[in-house]
């Protein structure tokens, strides 16, 4: 992935937001098909994926089955998909097999706690809550991340409480490839807030100059 640092906005359930997460630079939007308040049908998240542009299309889900999964992602006409549900879900070795006829394979981001989160394309780093797999609003350790040696950040797409109050310092301490941003945007589940959107976007700008920035002068100290 490029030196920027890119940006997913999850959740979407209205055709403004996916226009104003792609008016900002989206990278991604995630449409969620499994339980929760966000959640949409393949026929809705077919009307929202029409209007994202070239921004990557993702279908979050859960333990939903392979075969379920990949005729979502068909109808839908989905080009991603992002397994939240770590062991309770399938792997990716299982989903890719049961996207094997998609005329397009889709990009796979899946939970570190999959089995075989290393097969996938990217790894996701979200807070957990007892029976539920994402869109917590709880922010993970960073900076405890950041010390673990067994931390991906090449691939990491980073997910958890993240606003645009603190994705400054999420991205300065662990260096995401990914920023994956749902609830601190909203007004309520599924509706975003256009100043905190637009905010958000303008942290991880700011945070990736700063980045730059310090880079550029690191390199201009005498060793």
């Amino acid at each position: 992935m490029a030196d920027v640092t890119r940006v997913k906005v999850c959740g979407l359930t209205r055709a403004e937001d996916v226009r104003a997460a792609v008016g900002h630079g989206a990278w991604a939007v995630g449409f969620v098909l499994t339980g929760s308040p966000r959640h949409v049908d393949r026929v809705r998240a077919a009307s929202l994926a029409a209007v994202a542009g070239d921004a990557l299309t993702v279908a979050v889900v859960s333990t939903e089955a392979p075969a379920w999964i990949a005729g979502a992602v068909a109808a839908a006409g989905l080009r991603a998909v992002q397994l939240s549900a770590g062991a309770d879900g399938p792997t990716v070795t299982e989903l890719r097999a049961a996207t094997a006829d998609l005329q397009s394979q889709p990009l796979v981001i899946a939970a570190v706690d999959t089995p075989d989160a290393q097969l996938a394309d990217l790894v996701l780093l979200d807070a957990r809550a007892a029976g539920r797999y994402g869109g917590t609003g709880r922010r993970l350790d960073w900076e405890r991340l950041a010390a673990d040696p067994a931390t991906p950040h090449e691939d990491l797409v980073l997910a958890g409480g993240l606003t645009p109050a603190n994705v400054g310092a999420a991205i300065t301490t662990l260096r995401p490839a990914a920023v994956d941003v749902s609830g601190g945007v909203e007004w309520v589940p599924g509706i975003k807030d256009p100043t905190k959107l637009r905010d958000f976007f303008l942290a991880v700008e700011r945070a990736d100059k700063e980045g730059a920035a310090e880079t550029e002068t690191s390199k201009g100290e005498p060793e």
